[in-house]
């Protein structure tokens, strides 16, 4: 067993080298007919995609965008700025950050927006994508906190939002007897999905949000949820007063390095195929999400002076966990299996399980930073009220199992004119470790890749890591990621990547060590005005136990997944615009016939000035052999609401998208989606089931600014 998990990792190391090796004569051989690099795709389209394909779980992407709806609202001033301001603008790169920098040394005062074309990077495109986030102003600003200008000068925005699935479900029509019988049988609340945000404003210098959710299925103000939403989420955050950059109280995200050691919430950076796969960390981050999965809430402090940042916070509130033990005299839960991340409380038993473990988590950060070197240490504790017991597999021995843990790590950036390095090493309390290296280098504006390598052991535990990597936890991984964007002629761009992995120890339908690869090369148009698209290849493959296996244990076969996809987006004029989408996907597993789908959408924008309404029309088309073919699409939606279902089976999507603004302070939206399917006559399983070939969903959205 020893020689071939030796011999697995040579095999490993040699194929890594091999294939590095044919990248690096291929990206080098294709840069020198280059011009200039092309702009990515809609990153947030491409975030919210790849996370839905690796989780099942409800997730508000909504805190993705919260960081450039602040800036819409508060705009960064060009001749006040500094490099932290102008990563939180995630598509710009480093190169073009850098050359901004240097020609606001070098020239002084920008007077014009447009005089950026002179700076190199800052193409016609990428203006236009910066435009509602930055502006030109005084080089020196300061807005002083006073009284009179909370109600003057804030500004204050509120969205209502509500809707349900219109077709019956049986979780809704239960009869009392069966209930009587099996109280688990039905749901507890209405059909009706409910929510709400409120932010304001005051400059740079006060925020306050407050949103609330209520899921289908969940009561409101009765029962369980005496107080109205089943989930709340709020903050007050000062900023920029004196040495304190932020103070603030209620829920935000930490976000530290490269998220190996510290990162709640969604990461939206270190996305692979963009030519850069440096994380730029945001620190803390006040947030009001209705993420109920790794959220901090409590207090979080952040001070600035000379080159240092100290950053300090202190979380404490109660979780939803899956009760396995309870102190028979006083009732206290002892043992959780795990802490559930569904945020649903819709039968007794979700309801029962929520809020049984309190978790507290309080650490900190500091950073030096100055203009070609940063260094930061972070650090903390995390404890709990009840002992984490996953019921114990060969696969999972060593997950976190405890009430209590300690992480902390070291983080470095390194930039050298075009060449910029990165790294951090983390630990566990167990003594686990954890690392992540990489470089970023462009040797020419036509050109940008980076080569990561990243080594995570079996026994690391950190359930608030979220770094760059094949696996859900950042444990048992060892791999190399090579990533390019490179420019072939104006508005025709080669960008891609490739990711080798191994896995030391078992996975989940992985009983042995084993190998994983993931592909990717994409080609992109754009011209001045009218056509954006791109055609994207990627093939994954992996090594999972084969089915009808007649050996007494589990042995490995191959499987892999190729996916072709093409997309297009033609603006037609100033009002109107298509898209079209195109993709297919093929799996193949040992012992078993392959199997296929495809999808085929279609969607229609439509502005007008006048009437002010934008109307947005979808039609798809999608056929596949299982869900295990299940294709995912991004489709427009009302704001902060993100909607990124799989298709599978065979079917028909369409979705229709209206949005109303009679001034600019009043905001109404209409959105109608429905799937028909041919291959089936129930839709949905267990209480979401839906007797009947039709799914309608309705939703209304109320905005309001003042």
């Amino acid at each position: 067993m020893i020689t071939k998990e030796i011999q697995s990792l040579q095999d490993f190391r040699s194929a890594m080298k091999c294939k590095l090796l044919l990248l690096l004569l291929f990206i080098f051989s294709i840069s020198e007919c280059g011009y200039s690099q092309t702009d990515d795709p809609d990153l947030l389209e491409r975030i919210t995609e790849r996370v839905s394909e690796i989780t099942d779980k409800p997730v508000d992407f909504s805190e993705i965008s919260e960081v450039t709806d602040r800036l819409r609202d508060h705009p960064i001033n060009l001749n006040n700025t500094n490099e932290e301001e102008l990563h939180q603008l995630s598509f710009l790169d480093d190169r073009r950050i850098n050359n901004l920098i240097r020609y606001i040394l070098t020239y002084g005062t920008i007077y014009s927006i447009y005089e950026l074309k002179v700076v190199d990077g800052f193409d016609s495109s990428t203006i236009q994508k910066i435009l509602p986030y930055v502006y030109i102003g005084p080089e020196k600003e300061n807005h002083p906190f006073r009284v009179n200008d909370l109600l003057k000068s804030g500004r204050n925005q509120l969205v209502i939002r509500s809707g349900r699935i219109l077709q019956q479900q049986v979780g809704y029509h239960v009869d009392d007897s069966v209930l009587q019988r099996n109280p688990n049988a039905g749901y507890e609340g209405s059909p009706l999905k409910l929510y709400f945000r409120y932010s304001y404003s005051l400059f740079d210098r006060l925020s306050i949000g407050v949103s609330g959710e209520k899921d289908a299925g969940e009561q409101f103000f009765r029962g369980s949820q005496k107080y109205g939403m089943d989930f709340y989420s709020g903050f007050i955050s000062l900023q920029n007063t004196g040495i304190f950059k932020q103070i603030t109280l209620g829920n935000f995200n930490v976000d530290f390095g490269q998220g190996l050691t510290l990162c709640s919430g969604i990461s939206s950076g270190a996305i692979p195929g963009t030519g850069n796969i440096r994380r730029y960390a945001k620190g803390i981050m006040p947030s009001q999400s209705t993420n109920e999965e790794n959220y901090l809430r409590g207090v979080a402090i952040v001070l600035k002076k000379w080159k240092f940042r100290l950053s300090l916070f202190y979380s404490n509130h109660k979780r939803d966990g899956n009760i396995i033990g309870t102190d028979t005299i006083i009732g206290n839960t002892e043992l959780v299996s795990s802490l559930s991340v569904t945020g649903y409380h819709r039968t007794p038993k979700e309801i029962e399980n929520k809020n049984t473990i309190r978790e507290a988590v309080f650490g900190g950060n500091i950073n030096f930073k100055n203009s070609f070197f940063s260094v930061g240490f972070t650090g903390f504790r995390s404890l709990w009220s009840a002992n984490l017991e996953a019921k114990k597999y060969p696969y999972n021995l060593f997950y976190f199992r405890g009430n209590k843990n300690l992480n902390f790590g070291f983080d470095f950036q390194v930039e050298l004119n075009d060449v910029f390095m990165f790294g951090e090493i983390s630990r566990s309390l167990n003594g686990g470790l954890s690392f992540l290296s990489g470089i970023c280098f462009t040797p020419d504006p036509r050109l940008v890749f980076s080569l990561s390598f990243r080594d995570y052991q079996r026994n690391y535990q950190d359930v608030l890591s979220n770094a760059l990597g094949q696996n859900s936890l950042n444990a048992n991984e060892e791999g190399i990621q090579f990533d390019f964007n490179a420019s072939l002629a104006p508005g025709v761009g080669l960008k891609g990547y490739t990711d080798i992995s191994r896995f030391p120890w078992l996975k989940y339908r992985t009983d042995s060590p084993s190998l994983g690869t993931d592909y990717q090369i994409q080609l992109d148009y754009s011209s001045i005005r009218s056509v954006k698209m791109f055609i994207r290849f990627r093939d994954i493959s992996k090594q999972l136990n084969v089915k009808e296996n007649t050996l007494p244990v589990n042995v490995l076969g191959k499987w892999s997944s190729t996916t072709l996809l093409y997309e297009a987006d033609w603006q037609i004029s100033a009002s109107l615009s298509f898209k079209t989408r195109c993709e297919g996907l093929r799996n193949k597993n040992e012992n078993q016939n392959p199997a296929s789908g495809y999808l085929i959408s279609q969607n229609v924008s439509y502005k007008s000035v006048k009437q002010h309404i934008t109307l947005s029309v979808l039609y798809a088309l999608f056929d596949t052999d299982s869900y295990n073919e299940r294709i995912y699409l991004y489709e427009n939606d009302v704001l902060y609401s993100y909607s990124i279902p799989a298709y599978y089976g065979k079917g028909i999507h369409s979705m229709i998208l209206l949005e109303w603004a009679p001034n600019h302070w009043v905001d109404l939206s209409v959105k109608y989606g429905q799937d028909w399917y041919s291959d089936r006559s129930v839709i949905g399983t267990g209480l979401d089931l839906i007797k009947g070939n039709t799914k309608s969903e309705l939703e209304l959205q109320y905005k309001v600014k003042f």
